[in-house]
């Protein structure tokens, strides 16, 4: 068995990767080509593991016929038996040019976003044909399906690939900043923080996705209750553009001169959030990434109820889910975690990642798709 798999960028998406190479060790069955942008870092994994690397731009500008064409007969040449895509923008391209080969295409969805705007959710439901599957990496991702009258014979369940055995192994050899040294921020301060990119706002939003803003209103209001605390916000701008990061500093620096923190970029999540005492997250439109990690590594955790976020930040068992619209719930969710040890949370919240994130399981029923499929 053959599949194809479109990616749209050869930066990131290391959760395909590994999942590819992962099923050709265990699977003698099958074999891959990938279709991927030039130039990321990740480029000479692909050329190990895949038989065939076409490099491709998706391009969605003045050249997109053209781009179609040369798209169409890479996917003719290659002869897959399965489609798989993973992003909104490769599984538009399969499906507006290859309407009329009837190869399975399977949209493994790993982000709710565009499922949240009714845009462009009705363009990913009304594009699809008879051989078109999606695979939801959460069950809030499946229902939202399912809400649109999807078939269920379309429709698997299946979490993205995180080796959260690998992970934990790793941390022992991470270098952990000294930040407390580095600031002079006395022992007796609690770190508040967050880690991720700092997405600009969509062009239909006024704040950015991952609610730095909010972050910030939240932290002025927590300095009213307690004055030793700080925030660190780790984390670089996505993209070239830094207007978005500098709006945020400016803000940052009317709250407070002295305790809100920018690391900048971070070699590895480990590396800036074992330093927190408390977690917080306050994504706008969120899968199940960005509080995996806090939750392994046992870093008690305040997330919003947004997206699948709820599967993993259980309320009082693994941590905080709260609404967006209540930050003095928020400021007391976290005055509360800074209040006790934490320990079932921690260990609660740690033992569910490791059990919705069994990389076993996950390599499994992703063979078993493509079989059923078949």
């Amino acid at each position: 068995m053959h599949v194809l798999h479109l990616i749209k960028t050869s930066e990131g998406a290391t959760w395909a990767i590994n999942l590819i190479k992962e099923l050709k060790f265990r699977y003698t069955d099958l074999t891959f080509s990938v279709i991927i942008p030039n130039g990321g870092k990740h480029v000479h994994k692909y050329y190990e593991i895949c038989r065939n690397v076409y490099l491709f731009d998706y391009n969605l500008n003045y050249n997109l016929i053209n781009q179609g064409v040369k798209f169409r007969r890479i996917v003719i040449k290659d002869e897959p038996d399965i489609i798989h895509s993973w992003f909104s923008q490769t599984t538009l391209y399969s499906r507006f040019f290859l309407r009329n080969i009837k190869t399975p295409r399977l949209f493994q969805v790993v982000g709710p976003l565009h499922l949240e705007n009714s845009i462009f959710k009705y363009f990913d439901i009304k594009s699809a044909q008879s051989n078109d599957y999606w695979v939801g990496t959460s069950k809030y991702i499946l229902n939202k399906y399912r809400e649109s009258k999807i078939i269920e014979k379309k429709l698997f369940l299946n979490y993205a690939y995180i080796d959260t055995d690998k992970l934990l192994e790793s941390k022992d050899d991470i270098a952990l900043l000294d930040f407390r040294k580095e600031h002079k921020i006395p022992e007796r301060f609690k770190i508040i923080g967050t880690a991720s990119y700092i997405y600009p706002p969509k062009f239909y939003n006024k704040t950015g996705v991952k609610g730095h803003e909010q972050l910030l209103e939240v932290f002025a209001e927590l300095l009213k209750v307690r004055d030793d605390v700080v925030l660190v916000i780790a984390g670089t701008t996505f993209g070239d553009n830094q207007s978005y990061l500098k709006s945020l500093e400016l803000k940052a620096s009317k709250i407070s001169k002295e305790k809100i923190f920018f690391t900048g970029k971070y070699s590895n999540i480990y590396n800036v959030i074992s330093i927190f005492d408390v977690f917080v997250y306050l994504s706008r439109s969120e899968n199940l990434g960005g509080v995996f990690e806090s939750l392994l590594f046992e870093v008690p955790t305040v997330s919003s109820d947004r997206g699948a976020l709820p599967e993993l930040v259980i309320n009082n068992e693994t941590g905080f889910n709260v609404p967006l619209n209540n930050n003095k719930l928020i400021v007391s969710k976290i005055l509360e975690l800074l209040s006790s040890d934490n320990e079932s949370i921690k260990v609660k919240g740690k033992l569910k990642v490791q059990q919705l994130f069994d990389k076993n399981k996950i390599i499994e029923k992703a063979y078993l798709i493509y079989k059923e499929i078949v």
